[in-house]
């Protein structure tokens, strides 16, 4: 039979006051804004905080700390240590503040299963059933990912659902009984699978799918033509979001509408992508966490590659962004240490920009397009033996062909084959359609240079002379310059 718990029905949900969201929405925003600058350890803390206000806080803070810990991890963020443990207890009488706690670790070390088991269990004990929905996939694909079934924490994974499912029937909330009854069996079936000589779990495993069956019929019967009403409303707000301009307001109601019809069904790939469109938007930092942490646990759930380019493309903009900023405020000031922030950035970005732009190639072999990106991203790393094949791949892209020769031959110059760069630059010019267009005009400077740097003069001073032509102070003047630099020599 499955565990029964002996703790009393807890309440199968929580009111939040309008202050405490507001207050919450400051911290998160706080969060995101420290995201973007790379001071994550300070990012988790604001997260937490806001969750302290808000713990129900779903897809504006749990789901983004979650995407966070990733991002952190990848940076090479540290394990916490083991004087933050003793100072973070997971269990104790005040059930939120261990989940909190629980929450911080886990965003510092989110390979552990045990941490994830402690936020499952306090959310389940102070009964916030919207975070326990959140959670248990996750305590669930961690489950998966064990070389070896662990049986207690298997155990306690049922134990959690049923007694939240226990809570939500006592409340009347039959569509959250429901949903932790069918992920409890999921969980026996999985054991089940495995071990199908054992009684006890095929026992277990009926009791379950009894109970499910019983939350199913009493769900059905709790459907109205009151509950289509306010479907339809929500869905009237949701073709809102199809108009070209909003008002602050409407658009407010719209990101709640679907993130209402997400919340009700996050395996839905348009509820999804609905909501993500809505939250990039307004390229805010708080929405664009929140619509990360949607694409993050969509591709973890599903596997489904699109959700991880769609959250990796997001990723690289704010990078982007980030890096414009930084170089502009260096820029402006002078400061060396400004100039500094504004190399870290770029590097970092050219570093994302190869790993991303790597696992898409190994992915999709045939995508042109991506093996220019990493071309490109390579070439700004100056491993130009890499992105040389990577970029004559991408020539049989029509749409990148010329800017790729266009690389492949500043590539073999930085090399020292200059003679090598002169012939690929030239037959990419002579290929090119628009000969008076930008990408023209750069083609003849890094040929000009390639003979320049060869010691072919005449050569140099023809395509010198012929840029001259169409922009006489092309690059600030640097191709007049040595125009007549050779001229005098």
């Amino acid at each position: 039979m499955a565990a029964k718990s002996e703790q009393p029905p807890r309440p199968a949900a929580h009111e939040f006051s309008d202050a405490d969201k507001s207050r919450a929405r400051q911290w998160f925003k706080k969060a995101a804004d420290c995201r973007e600058r790379r001071e994550y350890d300070y990012a988790i803390e604001c997260y937490i905080t806001g969750l302290g206000f808000w713990p129900e806080a779903v897809t504006e803070g749990h789901m983004p700390l979650s995407s966070l810990a990733l991002q952190r991890a990848q940076a090479g963020g540290k394990k916490p240590g083991m004087m933050e443990k003793m100072q973070k207890p997971t269990s104790g009488k005040d059930a939120k503040q261990a989940m909190l706690n629980a929450e911080h670790l886990s965003a510092k070390d989110p390979a552990n299963g045990g941490y994830l088991d402690a936020v499952m269990k306090n959310a389940v004990k102070a009964g916030y059933f919207e975070t326990l929905k959140w959670i248990a996939p996750r305590v669930m694909d961690s489950l998966r990912r064990d070389a070896k079934p662990d049986l207690a924490r298997f155990r306690l994974y049922r134990t959690c659902l049923v007694e939240a499912a226990e809570a939500a029937n006592a409340a009347g909330t039959v569509a959250d009984a429901a949903w932790f009854y069918e992920h409890a069996l999921t969980s026996v079936e999985f054991l089940a699978a495995r071990n199908p000589t054992d009684a006890a779990l095929r026992d277990e495993q009926r009791d379950l799918s009894g109970r499910l069956t019983i939350a199913k019929g009493k769900y059905a019967e709790a459907s109205t033509f009151r509950d289509s009403l306010q479907d339809a409303d929500k869905q009237k707000l949701l073709h809102d979001a199809d108009r070209v301009q909003q008002g602050e307001q409407t658009l407010e109601d719209v990101i709640a509408a679907a993130r209402h019809e997400y919340e009700q069904d996050r395996a839905n790939g348009n509820k999804i992508n609905t909501l993500v469109d809505l939250l990039l938007r307004r390229e805010r930092p708080e929405e664009e966490a929140q619509a990360l942490a949607v694409l993050d646990e969509a591709y973890e759930s599903s596997r489904n590659y699109s959700y991880k380019v769609r959250a990796d493309d997001v990723r690289l903009r704010q990078l982007r962004r980030t890096s414009k900023a930084l170089a502009d405020q260096a820029r402006v000031s002078g400061d060396d240490g400004d100039r500094q922030q504004a190399r870290l950035a770029a590097g970092e970005l050219v570093e994302a920009e190869i790993a991303i732009y790597s696992e898409r190639v190994q992915k999709y072999p045939t995508d042109l397009r991506s093996k220019f990106r990493l071309g490109e991203a390579l070439f700004k790393a100056r491993r130009f033996d890499e992105a040389i094949p990577a970029l004559q791949a991408a020539r049989g892209d029509p749409r990148a062909r010329t800017r790729a020769e266009l690389l492949i031959g500043r590539a073999f110059f930085e090399k020292g084959n200059h003679g090598q760069a002169a012939e690929v630059l030239k037959e990419a010019l002579e290929g090119h359609e628009i000969q008076t267009d930008e990408l023209a005009k750069e083609l003849l400077y890094r040929l000009a240079r390639a003979y320049e740097a060869a010691g072919n003069v005449a050569e140099a001073r023809s395509a010198f002379n012929r840029l001259l032509r169409l922009d006489y102070n092309y690059a600030s003047g640097d191709a007049r310059q040595r125009l007549e630099s050779m001229k005098e020599s």
